[in-house]
């Protein structure tokens, strides 16, 4: 018996948590984001795999090709988009400028 296969999910999530620094830690929106992460990559994989076979078929959809391609673009593209939003240098807050903070305060007191 040897250890189970992990999903593809699994291992995209895994890259994304070596971009965290040692005492960082994903806050629950990321947590959030990586599990919808992890859903899309298995999703990816396992329509990967229906394409394989489908593919195989005598005789091939063209059709069925098509839309099981539309489904894996969408999914990679949905794991890049939401891979952007991750953000493993919050450690250090982003400073506004003294300009933006004078407009800021302008605004706020009048």
């Amino acid at each position: 018996m040897g250890r189970p296969k992990k999903s593809e999910g699994m291992r995209v999530v895994e890259q994304l948590n070596k971009l965290l620094d040692a005492p960082a830690e994903w806050d629950e929106r990321e947590l959030l984001v990586l599990d919808s992460i992890r859903k899309a990559a298995d999703r990816g994989a396992l329509l990967a795999d229906l394409l394989t076979i489908e593919g195989a078929k005598e005789p091939v959809s063209t059709r069925r090709i098509t839309e099981l391609a539309a489904e894996i673009r969408q999914c990679e593209a949905n794991v890049l988009r939401w891979s952007a939003t991750l953000n493993p240098d919050t450690t250090v807050p982003e400073q506004k400028s003294l300009r933006h903070q004078q407009a800021a305060n302008t605004r706020w007191r009048n």
